[in-house]
């Protein structure tokens, strides 16, 4: 999942407080309010918060993001372990993240307490995609580019959650330098079904696709820091900014062939 939440992991460094923004918060907005960045992921059996104090530009005043040192920092009551600064780490050994768990986490910070809470959403089920495998056909240098065969990646979808569909291909031998290495990442959306063309899948060999389900919050945060919307952020976390969230992950693959 790490490299899926790039993009979430960037935008929360950078929180732009201005006077003509509104948070979309039940308390006042300061830099002093930290920024927590966690991500649960079913199936796993360790999890890493990050704090760090927000990047701001109050009025003619900068203040540069430093991570948040020190801390006591707990989840479901087990104290993580300061691995670096303002990075906090835990290891349930045997057990592991499990789906329809909640995970509450805690700590205080300049005589607040925050926290947060975190349901893990079971995996998707029926995930299929059609085809199963494509031929590739060439034209010159590249593979065809014109090719446009409907791909259909489905999943079964009984609540109407968020998804995230992820595309990772292999190297590309052909042209080396064009850096065809294939990651492809979906904005989160309501339903069933992700529609591609074969024209995604230049090169030949297995093509992994993985749907995330992720909560309601993951999905609105990715939303806002997309839109470049950083006067107004969002969090479910009390008195602190970021993410503390979810996920589950389901993995199917299609093989492209010469």
């Amino acid at each position: 999942m790490k490299k899926i939440l790039n993009l979430i992991a960037g935008g929360l460094s950078v929180l732009a407080v201005s006077s003509c923004g509104q948070a979309l918060m039940d308390y006042a907005v300061d830099a002093e309010t930290p920024i927590v960045e966690s991500y649960l992921q079913e199936g796993t059996n360790h999890l890493t918060v990050k704090v760090y104090s927000m990047e701001a530009y109050l009025k003619n005043e900068y203040k540069v993001s430093k991570p948040v040192a020190g801390l006591d920092v707990n989840v479901n009551d087990r104290t993580l372990t300061e691995t670096s600064p303002g990075t906090y780490f835990v290891d349930w050994g045997n057990d592991t993240v499990r789906q329809n768990q909640t995970y509450e986490l805690r700590f205080a910070y300049n005589g607040q307490t925050i926290q947060a809470s975190a349901t893990v959403p079971p995996p998707v089920e029926g995930l299929h995609v059609e085809p199963e495998s494509l031929e590739l056909t060439a034209s010159g240098y590249f593979w065809d580019s014109a090719d446009t065969t409907e791909v259909v990646v489905s999943w079964d979808d009984p609540d109407h959650g968020y998804y995230q569909v992820y595309i990772e291909s292999p190297q590309t031998t052909d042209v080396p330098s064009l850096g065809l290495f294939g990651r492809r990442m979906m904005q989160p959306f309501r339903g069933n079904t992700y529609k591609t063309t074969a024209r995604e899948f230049r090169s030949a060999g297995t093509h992994w696709i993985y749907v995330y389900r992720v909560n309601t919050d993951y999905a609105d945060l990715y939303e806002r820091i997309s839109s470049s919307d950083l006067a107004n952020p969002v969090s479910s976390i009390q008195n602190a900014f970021g993410i503390f969230t979810a996920s589950s992950m389901a993995r199917t693959q299609l093989w492209a062939y010469e």
